[in-house]
């Protein structure tokens, strides 16, 4: 196995140099159903362009530090503006992690402080007002945007990912007056069943309104994406939702175990032979050799907290508070660089929140490492308590 191994990294490097490069690469006639004319978004077509998109801003910041461990601000950074959701969606944590908090939404002044350092930094690349929650609850989100791209520098971006639910005609179209450059909704069905099993607590025929509504509007300067979190019960659906959904850009991925808090993972996680599951740690190690949660990413809570992931909705380590520390100043602590080093030493599993994380055991642990599968916990599934409506 380690002869193999050895022999298909020059493989893997080579995928690796392609999506790297993946928006150079990319045809004058591969442009985006979406986005025709801003210039930011119109290559990014389809899984392949929002890949290409997300490498292209999480490397960088990778390379850079392994190479010579300068300070680093994030290049992808998410803020939750308000801790609610109206959903309690089969694969996500959402209703028995922050449902149960008090609801609160971030003051104006605390996201003020959090755009004007972000404008200033070039290496800030897509702002994403949306963490653990549903940012259309937040019935400020339009204005929210639109304060964003008022500073912003050209190349920076606002994503908006959304379940859907609120993203009715008026909404979309305020969003688009504010300058949002790409809208992602989740829909992870394609058919009103698997929907109402997997999206609990939404409207399928809302949603399909929203957008049935919104793919007869301008979207000349927005890229719109359906996303479908892959799962082993729904993945027989991907090719119908394909099908259905062909004129959206369409992006595709497999469901995390958001580092051990999804209740129900077992019975969703993708079922792979020890093969296929070594040969794709051969490519994502190469590609990731360390967590990109950490080098590229950051999220901030709506109190200001800024938890050491945003894929551990325990929020089992928090790094600092944005009420009295900078962005800059949190993502360079001697806490956060000594994570750094320790996962560039391979020893994630002396992190508690990346011992059980399926995203590391997936894709970056070692190779040679054995497939074993004693790190899942075994929880039992997720109540579903009421949610917020919409």
């Amino acid at each position: 196995m380690q002869l193999i191994v050895k022999l298909l990294y020059p493989i893997a490097d080579l995928i690796v140099l392609v999506f790297v490069w993946a928006d150079r690469l990319i045809q004058s006639w591969r442009v985006s159903k979406t986005g025709y004319a801003n210039s930011r978004v119109r290559n990014m077509v389809n899984t392949m362009g929002y890949m290409s998109h997300a490498y292209h801003g999480t490397l960088p910041n990778i390379r850079k530090w392994l190479k010579d461990r300068p300070a680093l601000f994030p290049t992808v950074l998410q803020v939750q503006t308000i801790n609610r959701c109206n959903a309690a969606c089969e694969f996500c944590p959402y209703p028995y992690t922050i449902h149960l908090q008090e609801k609160r939404i971030m003051d104006d002044a605390l996201y003020s402080k959090i755009v004007d350092e972000c404008v200033q930094e070039k290496d800030l690349h897509d702002f994403v007002p949306m963490s653990k929650n549903e940012p259309l609850l937040d019935l400020k989100m339009e204005q929210r945007v639109a304060e964003f791209k008022a500073k912003a520098q050209p190349h920076q971006m606002v994503e908006l990912v959304t379940n859907g639910s609120a993203l009715t005609p008026t909404r979309a179209q305020r969003l688009m007056e504010a300058g949002v450059d790409l809208i992602t909704v989740s829909l992870n069905a394609s058919n009103e069943a698997t929907y109402n099993r997997v999206m609990v607590g939404l409207s399928w025929k809302q949603v399909m309104g929203n957008l049935e509504s919104l793919s007869k509007m301008d979207l000349s300067m927005v890229n719109v994406y359906l996303r479908f979190v892959v799962d082993q019960t729904n993945r027989r659906e991907l090719r119908i939702f394909h099908k259905r959904w062909k004129h959206f850009n369409l992006f595709q991925f497999n469901v995390n175990n958001r580092a051990g808090t999804v209740r129900n993972y077992e019975k969703m996680v993708m079922k792979y032979n020890d093969l296929l599951s070594r040969l794709r740690r051969i490519g994502g190690s190469r590609l990731y050799p360390v967590c990109p949660y950490v080098f590229s990413l950051m999220h901030i809570l709506e109190n200001g907290d800024v938890p050491m992931c945003s894929n551990d909705w325990a929020d089992r380590e928090v790094l600092g508070n944005l009420h009295s520390q900078s962005i800059r100043e949190i993502y360079n602590s001697p806490r956060m660089n000594e994570i750094r080093e320790l996962m560039a030493q391979g020893r994630f599993e002396e992190i508690e929140a990346c011992r059980e994380c399926s995203f590391y055991h997936d894709w970056m642990k070692s190779p040679l490492a054995p497939n074993k599968d004693d790190w899942r916990t075994n929880l039992q599934p997720a109540p579903r308590g009421q949610v917020e409506p919409v």
